[in-house]
């Protein structure tokens, strides 16, 4: 029997057992083979999810998105509003 696919997922939280199956059933739609969900904690995150499959990154982290917008305000400026 060939060993199961292992996909990390980080959070910066324990997932509940709901989330876990939330979680698995939109990742098997596109992992047609059974797998391992594999748990990592990093508070550093803030909020979101990591997902590492192979050589695949799916990084949906708060973290991240805060740091990209850091580098476009730093890039581009603050966006000017009109009409208040």
């Amino acid at each position: 029997m060939r060993d199961r696919e292992k996909v990390k997922v980080i959070t910066p939280f324990p997932l509940t057992d709901e989330q876990k199956d939330i979680l698995y059933s939109k990742l098997s739609r596109v992992i047609r083979e059974p797998f391992l969900l594999e748990e990592e904690i990093d508070p550093s995150l803030i909020g979101g999810v990591v997902i590492l499959w192979g050589e695949i990154l799916i990084d949906c982290s708060v973290k991240t998105q805060l740091e990209r917008l850091k580098e476009r305000i730093l890039r581009e400026g603050i966006p000017h509003v009109h009409g208040r």
